[in-house]
């Protein structure tokens, strides 16, 4: 290394041990009383981790608790069937992780304990490089660096880092940031501590610079200039319009519905049919305006139609034409739904019982 680079690390160096100093006291003043932080165990925590992965906290500490009572231990959540658990998760949205937290809930029980380091989470299904440091440094206190989205903002703004925080030339010198700014004594306060900078303060749009403990040091304080831009991220692709249509056969307090595929979008998630009944006794209606959902690379624009059917035999018949079963509304709610269902559902209920 040139002796440029060597003073220029020194001197990051020593601004990330004075703003480490500064996060510290500040944590032990701000830190919210999020209840696996109250009620610390390694089951909490990596409930807690993989619940929040694109997921507002608001919305995971009552799935959080929900997963604490059903499922009290890591055994509860291997034995539980895959429906129970779906059904559990319901709401939180990419299905994918319930999958896999299951599957690793598995594994674990299979090897009659937690793994005991950071390389033995990162072993385990769902469990990514920011989870495995994570949950190592909180629940282990194993001294490794967690980087996630709110930690990136931090880092990149704090250190002025123009490159592409999702590449990888921006992603390693990021984690290098995150290395010098650790606290090897207190790993998980601090890594909780950077992220709880990144959700209070250091906001994506309007961070409150004057209220940011590591304000002396960073390279994008009080600057719109900075902030505005960092972190730089590579463009994401323009999400694609999904035209879709859904079609719910009822009669009195039974519908038709239909589970998907194993792959693809909402696998193994319940929904209508898409096509419309080819022998209805009735024309088909609208049950509610059009509804517009987003996913991560789809924007859908959702058009619910319904048929109420002459006779509950029609409904069987139906039912047995598109590989679906007829359930009451009652038994449908007992099932894991798209988040894109579960939103509109009393509306849509409503809107089917009065047309039977």
């Amino acid at each position: 290394m040139n002796k440029r680079g060597f003073l220029q690390k020194n001197w990051r160096q020593t601004d990330a041990e004075r703003a480490r100093r500064s996060l510290a006291a500040w944590y032990n003043s701000h830190a919210r009383d999020l209840p696996w932080r109250l009620t610390p165990s390694l089951y909490g925590t990596w409930l807690s981790e993989i619940m929040l992965q694109q997921t507002r906290v608001d919305t995971g500490i009552p799935k959080w608790h929900l997963f604490q009572e059903l499922f009290p231990t890591v055994n509860d959540l291997a034995q539980a069937s895959e429906a129970e658990v779906m059904k559990a998760w319901e709401g939180l949205g990419y299905y994918r992780r319930a999958r896999l937290l299951h599957k690793a809930a598995k594994v674990i029980a299979s090897q009659g304990r937690f793994p005991d380091n950071r390389q033995g989470w990162l072993a385990l299904p769902g469990v990514g490089p920011y989870t495995s440091a994570a949950i190592a440094s909180i629940g282990l206190g194993e001294p490794v660096a967690a980087v996630d989205g709110n930690v990136q903002r931090v880092m990149s703004r704090w250190a002025g880092v123009t490159a592409p925080v999702d590449s990888k030339p921006g992603a390693q010198i990021i984690q290098e940031v995150a290395d010098d700014w650790l606290d090897p004594d207190r790993p998980g306060d601090h890594n909780q501590a950077v992220m709880e900078l990144g959700a209070l303060v250091c906001s994506p749009k309007h961070p409150r610079c004057i209220e940011c403990p590591a304000r002396s040091t960073c390279a994008s304080a009080d600057s719109p200039d900075m902030w505005s831009v960092l972190p730089n991220k590579t463009p994401k692709r323009k999400a694609a319009r999904w035209e879709l249509a859904w079609h719910v056969a009822h009669h009195g307090n039974q519908v038709v519905a239909i589970q998907r595929p194993d792959t693809g979008v909402w696998a193994t998630l319940w929904a209508f049919p898409e096509q419309a009944p080819t022998f209805p006794t009735a024309p088909s209606h609208t049950l509610i305006p059009e509804v517009v959902h987003v996913l991560t690379h789809k924007r859908i624009h959702a058009r619910m139609e319904g048929t109420a059917m002459s006779s509950a035999e029609a409904l069987h018949a139906w039912a047995k034409e598109v590989n679906g079963v007829v359930m009451t509304w009652e038994e449908c709610e007992a099932k894991a739904w798209p988040r894109l269902a579960t939103k509109v559902w009393p509306q849509l209920k409503a809107a089917c019982m009065a047309h039977n």
